[in-house]
């Protein structure tokens, strides 16, 4: 009897952590899914690579974008509207489909990177354009012809804000094209921006460098740091007219749904011949999620789904 019993819940085990059994499981993902309806589309394969070239979100060439997020993530643009012009840069969803007998059980990971059109059939909710690698994993859509029937058509999708993970990349910082050493202007965006966070303000200040050869008592003089205000009509785009001469660092505020925390680099970031078009390593891993009430973090690129611009 004893032996039918140790048996009996052995099987019990095998069954609960059998691959079938752990297959329908969802990801821990604490934002729950957009109550707005939203479409994905096929990109045509002619407009595919010009439009996923990333260069709206300022990461700049279709291979650099492909290879953005690790965890089976895929690129995709969204339409002008849900894009924020730049709030959504960066930002990671997961689609699945309304009609889930067409489409793959747990849908699609994808980072934003690019923007398109607004159309007659855009709804509030936004417009996902994939490409054909990620239109293909949403979908049960695999072969070719099957996919070139399907450049037309929209899927009803619905979707959440989740955890960006990026393959062995901190936060970095691209200098815009607009910024000038000679002027005293900068401006720059922010890139592969992990765990599910939104950056609210950034400071510059000139970074002090340490002199190992100067013995001294006295404590550093404190940094002067001079805040940057997001560029109208871009807001993913961080500048200031005064920025100081020689070498920079920063810090930012990010929240994740509730609070706030600053974020400060240690030591130089953007050195004193920075470049405008440049892209320089801040040191920084960002990884917070949102809190278990996410607002509209899930549903919208701001964090707040009643903010009309």
């Amino acid at each position: 009897m004893a032996a039918a019993v140790a048996f009996a819940h052995l099987l019990l085990f095998l069954v609960l952590v059998s691959p079938a059994a752990c297959y329908s499981a969802s990801p821990p993902y604490r934002c729950d899914w957009c109550p707005r309806r939203s479409t994905a589309s096929l990109l045509p394969p002619d407009a595919a690579d010009a439009t996923l070239t990333g260069a709206a979100c300022g990461y700049g060439g279709l291979a650099a974008a492909a290879d953005l997020a690790d965890g089976g993530f895929h690129i995709a643009a969204v339409s002008a509207g849900f894009f924020r012009r730049g709030r959504a840069c960066s930002a990671c969803y997961q689609l699945r489909c309304r009609g889930r007998s067409a489409c793959a059980k747990d849908g699609v990971k994808v980072v934003v990177v690019a923007d398109v059109p607004e159309t007659n059939s855009t709804g509030r909710g936004g417009r996902f354009m994939l490409n054909k690698e990620a239109f293909a994993a949403l979908t049960t859509a695999r072969g070719g012809g099957q996919l070139a029937s399907l450049v037309d058509a929209a899927v009803d999708v619905d979707f959440r804000k989740i955890p960006c993970a990026y393959k062995g990349k901190n936060l970095a910082v691209r200098v815009e094209e607009t910024s000038s050493r000679d002027k005293g202007h900068l401006a720059v965006r922010f890139l592969y921006q992990g765990g599910q966070t939104d950056i609210v303000a950034v400071e510059v200040a000139r970074a002090e460098i340490p002199r190992a050869t100067i013995q001294s008592a006295a404590a550093p003089s404190p940094a002067t740091w001079q805040y940057m205000t997001r560029r109208e009509g871009s807001p993913g785009v961080w500048h200031t007219s005064r920025v100081p001469a020689g070498p920079l660092r920063l810090r930012l505020v990010v929240t994740a749904g509730s609070g706030g925390k600053w974020l400060r680099t240690e030591g130089v970031v953007l050195p004193a011949e920075w470049q405008a078009g440049a892209v320089y390593d801040t040191g920084l891993r960002v990884t917070d999620v949102a809190a278990s009430t996410c607002g509209g973090a899930s549903c919208s690129a701001s964090g707040d789904d009643d903010e009309e611009e």
